[in-house]
């Protein structure tokens, strides 16, 4: 599919919705203005020190269990004129009654079409319907539509079970690996174990805090000139937020880093 996944890619390492309706299977867009959320997290991505976007993510928890997120809105925006990073891009996930996800879509909102991406699994299976194509803004028209179905072996993660995954477990010493999904097929990322406790500058708390450093390699093809390591940097406090991370590409790194934090639990 043409969205572009730079960004939401790089934030794996720390990851929309206009109403569509096709084959029996609708899409939902979920506002990020309207989005009832309980945790807002605001990054800034730069590059070679220059700033070249923002990434929002607005996490809502589950009302039966305060330490699982179960929806978020993941808002990718890039500047005008930045040439490999051009994107204003919505990521719209939620999360099954057995941890991993049961929707995710993804809206690419910089055409004049709006170029989704829809990937649907039943809860008491692990088939995954994928439904991508684009939207005319104007006359609803539908074109390019390309639906696959999917039966990997096992569950797998999308961006919004990963990171809840990543913050889970920042203090372990072990090696794991999961699977993820990426575009039509299923990916694995390894995760390496915790490389100890650093003291870190936050923006978003005016100070320094403490944080676990953790990096793994995605086992896949970089996309846009990602290369397959990152690091991230997430706090050792109960909250396990994730402050930093950096992921390696072709000339340097993709930085991001938490500006602003919002908790209303």
């Amino acid at each position: 599919m043409r969205c572009n996944y730079t960004l939401l890619t790089a934030f794996i390492v720390l990851s929309f919705f206009y109403g569509v309706i096709y084959a029996g299977v609708e899409v939902e867009r979920v506002d990020p203005e309207t989005f009832s959320y309980d945790e807002r997290l605001q990054y800034v991505v730069s590059y070679l020190g220059i700033r070249i976007g923002t990434v929002e993510m607005l996490n809502r928890y589950d009302e039966n269990n305060s330490g699982t997120i179960d929806e978020t809105v993941i808002s990718m925006r890039t500047f005008s004129g930045v040439p490999f990073l051009s994107v204003y891009t919505e990521f719209f996930s939620t999360r099954g009654d057995d941890g991993y996800f049961t929707k995710s879509a993804t809206f690419d909102r910089k055409r004049s079409e709006w170029a989704y991406y829809y990937a649907y699994r039943d809860v008491n299976s692990t088939r995954i319907i994928v439904d991508r194509g684009y939207k005319d803004r104007n006359d609803g028209r539908i074109s390019d539509v390309e639906i696959d179905t999917l039966n990997p072996e096992t569950y797998v993660h999308d961006a919004l079970t990963f990171i809840s995954i990543l913050r889970d477990s920042a203090h372990t010493e072990n090696f794991y690996e999961l699977d993820m999904l990426i575009d039509r097929d299923v990916q694995t990322l390894r995760v390496e174990p915790a490389g100890g406790i650093e003291k870190i500058e936050v923006r978003a708390f005016e100070n320094e805090k403490e944080a676990y450093h953790t990096s793994g390699v995605l086992e896949f093809e970089g996309i846009h000139g990602l290369s397959r390591k990152y690091q991230t940097w997430i706090s050792t406090d109960e909250r396990r937020i994730p402050l930093k991370a950096r992921v390696r590409i072709a000339i340097g790194s993709v930085k991001i880093r938490l500006e602003e934090y919002e908790n209303n639990r």
